[in-house]
């Protein structure tokens, strides 16, 4: 199998770590105020069954997903980036990239990209050219076939909802059986800058406070200006990309005095899946660092803060939104449902997609409701999805 990130040896691991965990990232040549600060607006990846679909009609599938989470209207977005299977040529995948974005109504640039990189050098040119015309979105993605995504700790916010048929082998005996975690293994992020952010009323999933690539020496491609530089000691999550699934050694949660240190194989993430599970699995207000290896010998180290949502909570209740219509049967049904199984834990508003003022999310909506978001962040759309929200619940429990 091809190789998408370098893969370090355990010993360069720990080294790389201990090297960061004794020295805060050096001032980087790009800056940025606090309001043209970049964020995650949304982040969504497939789950980890198989599927019989062709690449570009999975695309399509999670890039809609992401536009719709992220309730950014379409022509805000100005360049979709991403990776796709080395096996399928390069023209071929930058058409296919096209017309999918086409047929999505987002009007905007695309970029396709295949070499081992490009999952971190796409991520690069998007914040280059946030910083260079902050107001806007871009999309970044990782499309890869035959990709072994790992279960472990996955959430139920971070999944998309699949309607594709499993593909089906048959076992020694006979019988019909699923073939395993095998692949078309698709994940994205809307990025945009807080300033876009507040423009069009969105609460962020998380901030972005360090980008950094080390060469010869360390060389820090983004910092917030005005920010003291983070040190790990306030790092809450390690993500750590190796080639090794080896026990980690003693002492180096210790050093790093962090409350979760995770490895994963390069063989089995891509850095959109990777930043999507970090995103969604941070604690509100925590910071979160990824350590990740390029084929060149360059190592990546990204910092991201996850975001309190500014929405009061009225006697402690969070908010949840309904995007809905009259008439819409499913949308009762979805209320009765959480009167039923969350009574006392939120306090519900309406915004009926039908009406003038609301053309916005009548153009995201249209064929989706009902559609709920939670304190400003997408939660679910079709049914009510009792796992995600009792996730997000109980992570609000924690924060307070």
């Amino acid at each position: 199998m091809p190789g998408r990130l370098r893969s370090f040896s355990p010993g360069c691991a720990w080294q790389l770590l201990r090297h960061f965990s004794h020295s805060p990232l050096a001032q980087g040549r790009l800056g940025g105020s606090y309001s043209n600060a970049v964020v995650i607006a949304a982040a969504v990846r497939t789950p980890s069954v198989s599927f019989q679909a062709e690449e570009q009609q999975l695309a399509g599938v999670v890039l809609d997903e992401l536009v719709k989470r992220s309730s950014v209207p379409r022509e805000e977005y100005k360049q979709v980036i991403v990776c796709s299977s080395p096996t399928t040529p390069a023209p071929e995948c930058r058409e296919r990239l096209t017309r999918v974005a086409k047929d999505l109504g987002l009007q905007c640039d695309t970029l396709a990209l295949q070499d081992d990189v490009c999952s971190l050098g796409g991520l690069q040119m998007a914040l280059d050219s946030l910083q260079r015309v902050g107001d806007q979105c871009i999309i970044t993605g990782d499309l890869r076939c035959q990709v072994m995504q790992p279960t472990h700790g996955v959430l139920a916010n971070e999944l998309m909802a699949v309607q594709q048929p499993r593909s089906r082998t048959r076992n020694q005996a006979g019988a019909a059986s699923s073939t395993g975690l095998t692949t078309l293994g698709a994940a994205a992020l809307s990025w945009t800058t807080m300033q876009t952010a507040q423009r069009l009323q969105l609460q962020p999933l998380a901030l972005l406070r360090e980008f950094a690539v080390e060469q010869d020496h360390e060389q820090a491609m983004y910092r917030l200006k005005d920010r003291q530089p983070v040190t790990p000691s306030e790092i809450h999550t390690w993500n750590m990309v190796t080639g090794t699934q080896k026990a980690i050694p003693e002492g180096v949660l210790g050093d790093l005095h962090a409350n979760r240190l995770c490895t994963h194989d390069f063989r089995q993430i891509t850095a959109s899946h990777l930043l999507t599970h970090l995103v969604h699995s941070l604690p509100a207000g925590a910071l979160g660092c990824t350590f990740m290896g390029m084929p060149d010998g360059r190592s990546m180290v990204l910092v991201l803060e996850k975001l309190v949502p500014s929405i009061d909570q009225v006697q402690g209740l969070p908010l949840i939104t309904l995007y809905t219509r009259e008439p819409c049967p499913l949308c009762d049904d979805l209320v009765h449902r959480l009167e039923e199984r969350f009574a006392g834990q939120y306090r519900l508003e309406k915004v009926h997609i039908d009406r003038k003022e609301n053309v916005r999310f009548l153009r995201l909506f249209r064929h989706d409701i009902p559609v709920l978001f939670l304190n400003g962040q997408f939660l679910c759309m079709h049914r009510l999805n009792e796992e995600a929200l009792m996730e997000r619940l109980e992570a609000l429990n924690r924060s307070r």
